[in-house]
């Protein structure tokens, strides 16, 4: 056994074991219960969780979804946490398992003849705060960034001598994460937009409230469609009415990252045989809260 390692796996893999917002170094320092399982397993069952982790390779085993929050894109779903040197870190994600930021919400369409506002952006999926960590991701499994979620679509007015007409834009879609992104509103006669989701049988994008058309004289702009895997949040349609008084349409949100580090020393080695990062956010982004 000389020159051979601990083994320590932190339970992220039974049960219950999901959620938001978690801590890999928080649960294995907790060392408690998940239900019936161990927060940490020592593999071969001899020893009892040491301390401290150096000289020990620690597996963050991921086989439930775990979400992040909305908002802030620095926010993630799960987080390394800071661990003793010389341990030996790897991230192994099963097929159930998903790292996956939350969507963001849609913009609202424009209360009359203004500007629709921009859709929020997504926020992160994996933060690494411990160099270096070895990233493995099974057929099935992700880590993602939440999508953005779609622009508010601009409104419009139109006078004559005849005539006021006013037109409100509609709300953008959420954006796909976990959470998902709720859809923006429509004010007045705009339309309210749809909500992204999270469904474990393919994410879709909430789309855009359609346009809006008071007596052929004002047209409140479409809500862009919420962000999507391969697909960015799309932007708001401008208003349209006489005399140039339509507002423009807001910009989609942008996506947050699939993985995070703390800072660009961190080395972040990723094993992706299924390509299940295409189309989910930066792996390069620093800043992890």
């Amino acid at each position: 056994f000389r020159g051979t390692q601990l083994q320590q796996v932190v339970n992220f893999w039974s049960s219950g074991a999901g959620g938001f917002r978690l801590n890999a170094k928080s649960r294995y320092n907790n060392n408690g219960m998940v239900g019936s399982n161990n927060q940490v397993a020592v593999v071969g069952g001899y020893r009892t969780r040491p301390s401290n982790s150096s000289g020990t390779k620690v597996h963050i085993h991921v086989n439930q979804a775990i979400g992040s929050e909305r908002f802030d894109p620095d926010h993630c779903a799960l987080r390394t946490g800071s661990w003793d040197g010389s341990t030996t870190l790897q991230v192994d994600v099963g097929g159930s398992g998903r790292v996956q930021g939350a969507g963001g919400f849609g913009g609202n369409g424009a209360n009359g003849a203004t500007n629709g506002s921009q859709g929020g952006a997504g926020t992160s999926g994996l933060g690494v705060e411990y160099s270096p960590t070895q990233v493995n991701i099974s057929s099935g499994g992700i880590i993602s960034g939440g999508f953005g979620g779609g622009g508010g679509g601009g409104g419009a007015h139109d006078h004559d001598h005849k005539s006021e007409r006013t037109a409100s834009g509609s709300g953008g879609g959420g954006g796909a994460g976990l959470p998902v992104g709720q859809g923006g509103t429509g004010p007045n006669n705009g339309t309210n937009a749809n909500n992204g989701s999270a469904a474990t049988n393919g994410e879709l994008a909430g789309e855009g409230g359609g346009g809006t058309n008071n007596g052929g004289e004002a047209y409140g702009g479409t809500g862009g469609d919420g962000g999507s895997p391969n697909e960015a949040a799309d932007n708001g349609a401008n208003g349209s009415g006489g005399e140039g008084s339509g507002g423009g349409g807001g910009n989609g949100g942008a996506e947050g990252a699939a993985i995070r580090r703390t800072s660009g020393s961190i080395t972040v080695n990723i094993s992706d045989p299924t390509n299940a990062l295409n189309g989910r956010g930066s792996t390069t982004a620093t800043t992890v809260q």
